[in-house]
């Protein structure tokens, strides 16, 4: 990834959007009023264009604010204090949508397309998902042919996709076959939507994040102009990659916020409460929960940092980092926000509590740009066949020879043997898992001298690890699993017990009447 040197953008611009962000929400934003919408407030494009919001890394010279990886964090991690919607509106501009413009078109066109995105003219977006696949990029079944003069038609449907219908530019991936009908490869294109032929499907009705739409699109032979290739034929794997790794990273870094906040409102309440054992923050499980959750935040945000500091000063970031930052930062900060739900009580399921409605909007983060368990397996498949390379990411690090032992303990688990591909599968998942805490644990150690706080944290992480290091081995041998066959007769038979309860009462009819439309 390119690095940014910080220096080269205005000393205040982070903090005064981080100003901005903070006015912003208190006297413009009503997060209940855009959830019960499902949309924003008219006003809010033009001023999140005027403060800078929507060319965060964009160079100056396209109109943009050029922040820092570091700088870009903090933005991010406050949008994500505020409200999920805002954090994932900016996040799908600035980072699924920008980078690949940036990285791979043209100059021509990144002059001409780059200042309309950072200005907030226009919007961008990725659109790499579709109905039969969700992260997997090689899944892809959207076509792209190769014309004589050098232009290209695509073909095919997309699904998920964020801010699809309101985008004028979509980053399009998609199986190209060159002008000798060859195959050539997954190739990006920028997209411009008003093309005939590109169709934008329904929203779907999700459970939180409800403001920004998730469309599904469709191109029927939609032409695409030769400069439209987003770098080369073939290589648009490096492209969507682009896509998903700053999305991964940003996403922990919104929910990072999101978890602070929640910790606050929860910590507020229980140094206010009183309860049968006393006020309740003094509790000792209370105070147990609280100090976990702590450390948690503490550990993910030192990641975050270990990474953005290496992104700006141009060092290179081993691929596992990001799937460590995806996997714990979604998963261990959302459990923060579940663990206030409860510590709030009866107040944390009153869903103008703040964190009621982060419950539901930041759950989806765990699915996000690829699903726990599915990234969590891949990762750890990635270890299995290179495992040395998984140690050599340690190199940087003078590693404190307890965790050292600790991760040559994970180094002996890749030499398990296993009986099946379901077993692999399980053992991946494993080392996946265990990848991730050995690289927190060790940045926790690293950081532990910096106060006691985080001197609680490095015994937390290291503990999470030896725990989790403890469950894989004892887990060997594998416990047979039942078949898939044998799973699906056993939940058929639970039509039995609950009967048919599929609900056809019809909806409301949005369609245009069939006598009305045009021929």
């Amino acid at each position: 990834m390119e690095s940014t040197n910080s220096s080269s953008a205005h000393p205040d611009a982070a903090s005064e959007m981080l100003d901005f962000l903070r006015k912003y929400s208190r006297e413009q934003l009503d997060s209940r009023r855009m959830d019960e919408r499902r949309g924003f407030p008219v006003s809010l494009i033009p001023d999140l264009a005027h403060a800078g919001l929507l060319g965060l890394q964009v160079p100056k010279r396209y109109q943009g604010r050029e922040l820092s990886h570091s700088d870009t964090a903090k933005v991010m991690r406050q949008a994500g204090a505020i409200d999920c919607n805002l954090l994932i509106y900016l996040a799908v501009h600035n980072t699924l949508g920008v980078p690949p413009v940036l990285q791979f078109a043209r100059e021509d066109v990144r002059s001409a397309v780059l200042p309309e995105l950072a200005q907030g003219r226009r919007l961008v977006t990725s659109a790499i998902s579709e109905p039969s696949m969700g992260s997997h990029v090689r899944s892809i079944t959207s076509t792209a042919t190769k014309q004589p003069d050098g232009s290209y038609v695509l073909n095919g449907g997309k699904q998920w996709i964020s801010l699809g219908a309101d985008a004028h530019y979509v980053n399009v991936f998609a199986r190209l076959t060159d002008e000798n009908g060859q195959e050539a490869g997954i190739t990006g294109f920028l997209v411009d939507t008003s093309s005939p032929g590109f169709v934008r499907g329904p929203e779907v009705i999700t459970l939180g994040l409800k403001a920004v739409p998730q469309n599904s699109l469709a191109m029927e032979n939609v032409h695409v102009p030769a400069e439209g290739l987003l770098g080369e034929e073939g290589k648009g794997l490096a492209a969507a990659k682009t896509a998903f790794t700053r999305g991964r990273l940003v996403l922990a870094t919104g929910a990072l916020g999101a978890a602070m906040r929640a910790l606050e409102l929860a910590q507020r309440f229980a140094r206010r409460r009183e309860v049968a054992t006393g006020n309740l923050a003094e509790n000792g499980r209370v105070q147990q929960i609280v100090a976990e959750s702590v450390a948690a935040v503490q550990a993910v945000e030192t990641l975050i940092e270990h990474i953005t500091d290496r992104l700006d000063s141009g060092r290179d970031v081993p691929e596992p980092f990001y799937f460590a930052v995806k996997i714990l930062g979604c998963e261990l900060m959302w459990e923060v926000i579940d663990r206030c739900v409860q510590l709030l009580g009866a107040r944390g399921f009153v869903d103008t509590n703040v964190v009621g409605q982060f419950y539901r909007d930041y759950r989806l983060f765990r699915i996000f740009e690829g699903t726990t368990e599915a990234i969590t397996v891949y990762l750890g498949s990635m270890v299995l066949k290179q495992p040395q390379h998984f140690l050599s990411i340690f190199d940087d690090f003078d590693v404190d020879p307890k965790l050292a032992e600790h991760i040559a303990r994970i180094d002996k688990l890749t030499t398990t043997t296993t009986t099946s591909a379901q077993q692999q599968h399980v053992l991946a998942a494993q080392i996946g898992e265990l990848v991730c805490w050995s690289l927190l644990a060790v940045l926790a150690a690293d950081s532990r001298n910096r106060s006691s706080m985080y001197a609680h944290t490095a015994s937390w992480t290291e503990q999470q690890l030896l725990d989790k290091l403890r469950t894989a081995e004892d887990s060997r041998p594998f416990v047979e699993l039942p078949t898939v066959d044998e799973l699906a007769r056993h939940i058929g038979d639970f039509d039995t017990s609950l009967g048919n309860v599929e609900q056809r009462r019809p909806g409301i009819q949005h369609d245009l009447d069939l006598l009305l439309r045009r021929g």
